[in-house]
């Protein structure tokens, strides 16, 4: 028996929710199929992650299930990726969440969703060094999803009801170990004055998902403590945002860790003239790009 399960991208972040908030859509998937072999070993199959279980993030989630459950049987996953790798867009979450889904059904573990995030979190210590539940949660629970606790994992799904599209501006850009260093340069500390600010943001923000409040979500989707502290690691990236909302846009953000910029419009937005602004600052910047329009992915494992 062997078992297929997708996980889709996801931005997580969207301005003021650093490590809180996450929305998955449906840009790109990866797949990952799962059976049960005789060795007792994790075996990886991949073209463009790592075969070694412990440096994979597939695979340090599944080790983990299977120690912790003291599970002797071995198994094997082949892993195919959709979702492009170090461009912000939960490409590490997608194939360990995709990995814990398969394995929960293949061993009939039932585990709840919130405990599938845990353990695709765990995985995420093998892309970045760290575990953060935010990306992961969108692959386990899918559409918009606030982190309320890490220790233990617990996630809150939000109703959405606005009806947007997601523009994903994709540069090429090629940063070295880039979710590390993103992490590493966000300021340790803020002031209690940035801290209100950022609460009433995040508030404010998903009252405008919630009530589908168009107003609420331009306001709220703002930040200027992690984007800011990242400003120099994408310099257009404040002339596409300024640009966008000109274009009137329902606003804008960096895609996690970048360098992805995620656009939200509507019947609103001057999209034409905003895709112009966006050629000309990105030549500007002599920096390639792609585009892909999507959507919000509302479901668990669609």
């Amino acid at each position: 028996m062997e078992v297929t399960k997708r996980s889709y991208s996801s931005s997580a972040n969207l301005g003021p929710g650093y490590d809180i908030l996450s929305m998955g859509h449906r840009a790109f998937f990866d797949s990952v199929t799962v059976k049960q072999n005789g060795d007792g070993k994790v075996k990886i199959i991949s073209d463009s992650t790592p075969e070694y279980p412990e440096k994979n993030t597939a695979g340090l989630s599944v080790m983990k299930i299977l120690e912790d459950r003291e599970i002797k049987c071995g198994i094997e996953m082949e892993i195919k990726k959709g979702v492009p790798i170090g461009l912000g867009l939960g490409s590490s979450g997608a194939s360990s969440s995709a990995a814990v889904k398969a394995v929960n059904e293949l061993l009939k573990l039932d585990m709840g969703k919130d405990e599938m995030v845990y353990y695709s979190m765990y995985g995420e210590i093998a892309a970045c060094g760290s575990a953060h539940p935010d990306n992961v949660s969108s692959g386990i629970y899918g559409g918009l999803t606030l982190i309320s606790s890490n220790s233990p994992v617990k996630v809150r799904k939000i109703s959405v009801n606005y009806d947007f599209k997601l523009l994903l501006i994709i540069p090429e850009a090629n940063i070295k170990s880039k979710t590390q260093y993103a992490r590493s340069i966000v300021p340790k500390s803020i002031t209690m004055d940035e801290h209100i600010v950022n609460s009433s943001r995040i508030s404010t923000m998903l009252y405008g998902f919630m009530k589908g409040d168009r107003d609420a979500i331009r306001e709220g989707m703002k930040d200027d403590i992690v984007e800011r502290s990242r400003e120099a690691m994408f310099p257009f990236y404040n002339s596409i945002r300024e640009k966008a909302m000109n274009r009137n846009a329902v606003s804008a953000c960096i895609s996690g860790a970048g360098p992805t910029i995620l656009i939200f419009t509507d019947e609103k937005t001057r999209k034409d003239e905003m895709l112009n602004d966006i050629k000309n600052t990105m030549n500007s910047y002599n920096t390639g790009y792609a585009i892909r329009e999507t959507e919000i992915l509302e479901g668990y494992d669609e």
